[in-house]
Formats: C-alpha cells, structure tokens, sequence
C-alpha cells in the first residue's frame, strides 16, 4: 500500500513539469484529489488479486512449495483396526446313551416249562403247564461312542491354556438302579451270590419298575429253593406291574404247590386282563377252576385256550374232562379224539384219553 501511495505522489509532483513542456501556461494546475477519494477499491483489488495468486500458487504448485521450503498438506489415512475374532469351542461328541425303558413282555412261547418239580397226582394235574417263573433276562445294548462330525474336526482348538469348568450331573432313579444290576451281575459272575442278592435288591428298592434285576433275583432266589423269598418278590413286583403276565404264573404256580388254590386262582385272574391272547394262561386257569370244582368256568378257559392255540392237545384233553364232569359226555369224546389227532400228547396223557375214548 505504501508503494502505490509513493507512485501516485510522484505523478502528481510531476505534472506542473509536464505542462510546462507541453508549452501550457503554469498557472493551470490539476487540482488535487481529495484524501477520500483516492479510490480505495483499486487498493482493495489490487491486494486481493496479490492475495489470491500467493493462496492458488502455495495449495496448487506443489513445485513452488518445494522451492519456498514449505511441506504441502498431509492426508492421514486412519488405520483399519484387525478384528480378533473369538476362539470357537468345538461342540462334544455325541455319546449314544442306553436305552433305560424296559423290555417288552415276552410272548407266550417263550416261557419255559421246569422238568425238576414233582409229577402231580391227578390226571387233570398232569395237564398243567409249569412255565419257568424267571424269563430269558434281554440282552445288554453296547454303548457306542458316536464319531465327531466334520464341522466340529475342522475347528481348531484355540491356543493358550483353557478353563474346563465342571458341574455336577445328578443321576436318574433308573441310571442308579442300572448301576446296582451291573454290580449285581458281577457278583454272581464271581461266585458271591450274597453280594449278588444285596446289589439285586438295592437296584429295586431304587426303581421297583426295574424288570432284568428282579428276574435275576427270582432266579437266584429259585436255584437256592427260597420259594417264601421268591413269592414276596413276585407279588410286590405284580402289585407295580400286573400286566407282567410271567411273573403271574409264577406266583401262581408257586401258590399251587403250597396247595393255595384260591389265592393262585386270585393271581390269575388279576392279571387276567393282560393275557386274553396267552393261551398257556387259559389253560392255566382252566386246570384252577377244574380243582376248584367248577367245571363251567374250566371249560369256557379250555375253549378259549383251544381257540387261541387248535393244535394243542393239553387244552383239548382239559376241555374233554371239564365237559365229562359237567355231565356232557358226547362232547367230550369228540374233545378227546381231537386231544388224539393233535400228536402233541405225552404217552400219560395219551392214555388217558384213550382210556375216556373205550366203549
């Protein structure tokens, strides 16, 4: 600003001398400009036009800025932060646990029939079925380890050491009783059958429903002859479970022997209900009622038995006699012939039912 002040002083020094050259009359003088108006705006053009060169020249040419020492403006780029992510924790093999419901029921033509007791006196006896009381015991399922899936394979364990946090896992009724019939088992596979018996009895005292070591006990118990022991487990396993149709006759027959009649009759017919497909249990009751001296209800058991199983002679030689004492007997001999033709009668029996077929 000063500078330009400086020129405009100059020219105005300098115009007398001019027109003294240029031959005018020096009386004639340029009057001079007043301080305000002295145009401002040329200043102010001026000076934003040296202002806006050096602002263009400093951000735009690089080149210029290197020259004046001066750094041009630095772009921070930011920095992505890695992301860590979380160390997975491969999920635990799948274990294939063992079935705890219990077996099914046996069907009829798997019970077993005792050839050690003692022959029974009459003929109508001598048709009774003795049925072993104690049924094969069901196999034991593996446990197989499941193998671990692909997925989890893959995941890598994460590094560094790791915190296993343990909690207690409280156990079933029927997973502690499993563990008392195992023991039980290997008891009596060692030879100590009263350590056998004690295992067998705490397993039911947890899980009465338990089936494998009550039978196994009802065996042991049999072996050993303790026929009083062998009815107390037989009928407190009834009471929780009467459709065990087996234990039934078990207890039964066990009645029979102590010549409890009634009460083997009451067996059977409570569990009655559960066997209307058994037709050694028909018979079974057929032979009761026979002893208990009421033909009527023996022959509808008989028939029911020879309904279910025709090619059975025991139940055609029960019907026959039933239908003799019952005062039938042109019915009874056709029951006897079709005892006969069924080729399944013992030489006793067969005797007998040629004996009721003579003239």
């Amino acid at each position: 600003m000063s500078l330009i002040n400086d020129m405009l002083s100059s020219l105005d020094t300098r115009r007398p001398d001019d027109l003294a050259r240029l031959n005018l009359q020096r009386e004639i003088r340029a009057l001079p400009v007043p301080r305000g108006q002295r145009r401002p705006w040329l200043w102010l053009l001026l000076a934003l036009f040296v202002l806006g060169g050096a602002a263009a020249a400093l951000y735009l040419n690089t080149d210029l800025l290197s020259r004046l020492g001066l750094e041009p403006p630095t772009v921070v780029t930011p920095v992505p932060v890695p992301v860590v992510a979380a160390p997975v924790t491969p999920p635990a093999p799948a274990i294939a646990v063992e079935d705890t419901v219990p077996p099914p029921l046996p069907a009829a033509d798997e019970l077993r029939f005792s050839p050690t007791l003692s022959a029974l006196p009459t003929t109508a006896q001598a048709i009774l079925p003795i049925p072993d009381p104690v049924l094969p015991l069901p196999s034991r399922p593996e446990v197989r380890e499941a193998p671990p899936t692909p997925a989890a394979a893959s995941i890598p364990a994460p590094a560094g050491p790791s915190r296993i946090e343990k909690s207690p896992v409280l156990a079933v009724p029927r997973d502690r009783a499993e563990a008392e019939f195992r023991r039980g088992e290997a008891a009596q596979q060692a030879g100590r059958s009263g350590d056998a018996q004690e295992a067998l009895r705490a397993a039911l005292k947890i899980d009465p429903l338990y089936v494998p070591p009550r039978q196994m006990l009802l065996r042991l118990l049999l072996e050993q002859r303790k026929f009083d022991d062998a009815v107390a487990i037989l009928r407190e396993g009834l009471e929780a479970q009467p459709q065990q149709v087996g234990w039934a006759m078990s207890l039964a027959r066990l009645q029979l022997e102590h010549g409890e009649l009634a009460a083997a009759d009451a067996t059977l017919t409570r569990s009655q209900a559960y066997a209307d497909n058994n037709a050694d249990y028909a018979g079974f009751q057929g032979h009761l009622k026979s002893r208990l001296g009421v033909p009527k209800q023996a022959l509808a058991h008989y028939q029911r038995a020879t309904r279910l199983a025709p090619g059975e002679g025991r139940w055609w030689l029960g019907q026959g006699l039933a239908l003799v004492a019952d005062g039938h007997p042109a019915e009874a001999r056709d029951a006897f012939r079709r005892a006969m033709a069924s080729g399944t009668l013992n030489a006793e029996l067969a005797a007998v039912a040629e004996q009721h077929l003579r003239p």
